[in-house]
């Protein structure tokens, strides 16, 4: 049940929800970045296990329908959101301090099946954490924001989490300056210790013990109300619409730093700013698009995002003529404007799920858009990486695989602009802030 606004005080509380993603750049940074450059570079294991073990989640995914329902129905101590969240950040927390002891025990003779063996337990656990606290994290906001506050606040969190991962590895290169053991242990305590630290803070006395009238919760079987949600033909294209612009949303993943390797001849060094370019325009972007969507409506929402979708679009046809051409100059000025594009469709995005989720069904809705975007993206990476290789076999030259690449990658964003126009949003949304069009909205 929204909270009533108190203008003086909504910046600060913003914030206040915002640092839980802190917290999260924190641990995924040690799982995703140290754990793995550890094992890879550092312990010289082959990169198929520990990109498969990272790539974990991606399998759990229906784990956050099951979490997201049941925090729409079945309140734990109490709480219908904080309990599922701290649920899933305890087996976080229980499972970032297995990752040294497991780099310890592979890289020692004899218990390397032990070490495998903590990994894989430890990965899983952070994983299904993930997937559990999640979308019930944003079910929350939902939850304790007001409608026409919840896409800015949203904006405001994605904005601090892609912040967040641009500033800890400063603090992680000065706690782990190059690979010790001891220091690499000393690094996931205090990386566990900030994390919590960040979690409890943000969420704090956030939910108020309030139960929805019952005509406003989804079904009891997860099964029935996701075919509900599924029969709303704006949700059914709005899921589309979230799946195909995540895969074309990462698809330049994979190929970027290659890109300017297997192109332009730069040495690692120089391709690594490749994703610095990319990702200031990214954090400009966003920054800029969350202050223009203040009391934003739905209308504003989409058209935040069509316009960044179109700009990534022009700016990798920009890429790829850059790649026939040759044409080194101009290719880090593209990757900031290509950045700032994704920025705003990556803030007006966070938006559109709060507006596209039905009061009570908050957790159930914000599970499954997750999900959606959680395999896009694995599919998109995929398909980055697959599309290089069939486009360098089939032309013979680097330059124009990797023009290809960008033009698909475009094309497929365009797409996703005709499917955001279809879903109807606006009319989504004021069919369902009435509550007394529910039930034709959403035929049972």
């Amino acid at each position: 049940m929204p909270i009533p606004d108190k203008e003086h005080f909504l910046p600060l509380r913003y914030l206040k929800l915002a640092s839980f993603h802190v917290g999260s750049a924190i641990a995924d940074l040690l799982t995703s970045g140290v754990w793995n450059r550890v094992m890879v570079v550092d312990l010289g294991v082959s990169a198929s296990p520990v990109a498969l073990l990272s790539a974990l989640r991606y399998l759990l995914a229906p784990i956050a329908l099951w979490a997201g329902h049941l925090s729409d129905r079945r309140p734990l101590f109490g709480r219908r959101r904080l309990s599922y969240i701290w649920l899933g950040r305890l087996l976080m927390l229980l499972a970032m301090p297995l990752l040294p002891t497991s780099a310890l025990l592979i890289s020692a003779a004899g218990t390397a099946w032990i070490g495998w063996t903590l990994a894989s337990l430890a990965l899983g656990m952070y994983g299904a954490g993930t997937l559990v606290s999640g979308p019930v994290f944003l079910a929350l906001i939902h939850d304790v924001t007001s409608t026409e506050r919840r896409p800015q606040v949203m904006g405001l969190v994605q904005t601090v989490l892609v912040g967040s991962f641009a500033f800890v590895p400063f603090a992680y290169a000065a706690l782990l300056p190059e690979y010790e053991i001891g220091l690499f242990f000393r690094l996931a305590y205090l990386a566990t210790i900030a994390a919590a630290a960040f979690w409890l803070f943000s969420i704090w006395r956030e939910e108020r013990a309030v139960s929805l009238p019952s005509t406003e919760q989804p079904p009891q079987k997860l099964g029935q109300s996701l075919r509900l949600i599924w029969a709303h033909p704006s949700a059914r294209l709005y899921a589309l619409f979230l799946g195909l612009s995540g895969i074309f949303t990462f698809m330049h993943d994979p190929v970027l730093e290659p890109f300017g390797g297997d192109v332009f001849s730069l040495p690692v060094g120089q391709t690594t700013r490749f994703n610095a370019f990319w990702g200031a325009g990214v954090l400009l972007g966003m920054i800029a698009t969350v202050s223009a969507m203040k009391r934003g409506t739905a209308q504003r929402q989409v058209m935040l995002a069509t316009l960044g979708l179109a700009a990534s679009a022009a700016t990798l046809v920009g890429l790829a003529a850059s790649s026939l051409l040759q044409a080194l100059g101009v290719v880090r000025p593209i990757l900031f404007l290509f950045g700032l594009g994704s920025g705003a469709y990556t803030a007006a995005l966070a938006g559109l799920l709060m507006i596209m989720s039905r009061e009570g069904w908050a957790g159930s809705y914000l599970a499954l858009w997750s999900a959606v975007m959680l395999l896009s993206r694995g599919a998109g990476v995929a398909l980055g990486g697959i599309m290089r290789d069939v486009s360098l076999y089939l032309s013979g030259s680097f330059s124009e695989a990797y023009a290809a690449v960008f033009l698909v990658n475009a094309a497929g964003l365009a797409a996703s602009i005709a499917l955001l126009e279809r879903a109807q949003v606006q009319q989504f949304a004021a069919g369902c802030a009435d509550s007394s069009q529910l039930s034709e909205a959403f035929p049972e």
